[in-house]
């Protein structure tokens, strides 16, 4: 298994080449790249408790209801917090013109006057009314709150994910939403070798076989009604897209099992995508930070 520095230096050359191979998405994978790098220590060294054994209805799973609607989420402690310190300097150096706001954020989580584990057990009607109350209170942007959330929250979610996927490994599931998280997914990588559609989760990053198909969003499966959007006829790079429920869905096709790949990295540097796509009338299947204000 690779130690931390070995993965923080592959996730570094990911981004690299990326960047090399998709200059108009240069400025996107540079913003989040302190982040993302971020993370990879996180996912080794972070503790989130909770650790009660997990339960899983093998029925209720098999219906289509995620490990995280049957057990639960709680973050034990102060993580909500700890974690949202922690991703913050990052941010700041991936989003300067923020930059201050997340030093006032900080000295809020730090004096208590904010707490991101209220996110958490709250509905979210009532997060998205924490956030707005927090940004008038400490006089913060509602967008430097919302990405601070948004990512302290994708760092609960892939940790959680990573402890639970052991666990469903021999589980079938047949839905276009994560088994873990019931999130939406934000990238399809279809495999070089077997032909095979892999979905990666927007919230927990946690990748699952779907059929080629069926649409993830709607599950139709009526060929005519689905289709793949190309850009300069390159057709390792695509949006699936369903004209039924009019939503699509960024496409790497045929990535060589040989090759580096990293879900998040990908995403960010199909953002150019994202903006044509949304231009001719059609909806991402996940609203991410980086695609849902374009």
């Amino acid at each position: 298994m690779r130690d931390t520095a070995q993965n923080i230096e592959r996730l570094e050359k990911i981004i690299e080449e990326t960047s090399r191979t998709h200059p108009h998405s240069r400025d996107v994978i540079r913003a989040f790249s302190p982040f993302l790098i971020e993370k990879v220590s996180l996912m080794d060294t972070l503790d989130i408790g909770n650790d009660r054994p997990v339960t899983i209805d093998e029925a209720r799973f098999k219906s289509g209801v995620p490990l995280i609607r049957q057990n639960g989420f709680s973050p034990a402690g102060d993580a909500c917090e700890m974690i949202a310190l922690t991703v913050l300097t990052p941010l700041a150096t991936g989003f300067p013109r923020i930059s201050t706001d997340l030093e006032k954020l900080r000295a809020s989580i730090a004096e208590g006057k904010i707490r991101f584990t209220d996110l958490f057990v709250s509905p979210d009607t009532e997060a998205d009314r924490l956030i707005d109350t927090w940004a008038v209170h400490e006089d913060v942007s509602p967008h430097a709150l919302g990405l601070a959330a948004s990512m302290t929250a994708r760092v609960l979610l892939e940790k959680r994910a990573r402890n639970w996927a052991p666990l469903i490994r021999d589980l079938s599931w047949d839905k276009g939403y994560c088994p873990i998280c019931g999130s939406a997914p934000m990238i399809a990588k279809i495999r070089d070798k077997v032909g095979t559609r892999h979905l990666y989760c927007s919230q927990c990053g946690h990748d699952w076989v779907f059929s080629r198909v069926i649409c993830p969003s709607c599950g139709c499966s009526k060929q005519k009604s689905m289709t793949y959007f190309f850009v300069d006829g390159d057709s390792r790079e695509s949006a699936f897209v369903c004209e039924k429920c009019m939503h699509y869905l960024i496409t790497v096709d045929k990535v060589s099992d040989l090759i580096d790949f990293d879900a998040d990295v990908s995403a960010l540097s199909l953002v150019h995508l994202d903006v044509i796509m949304q231009g001719k009338g059609y909806l991402p299947m996940a609203s991410c930070t980086w695609n849902s204000c374009l």
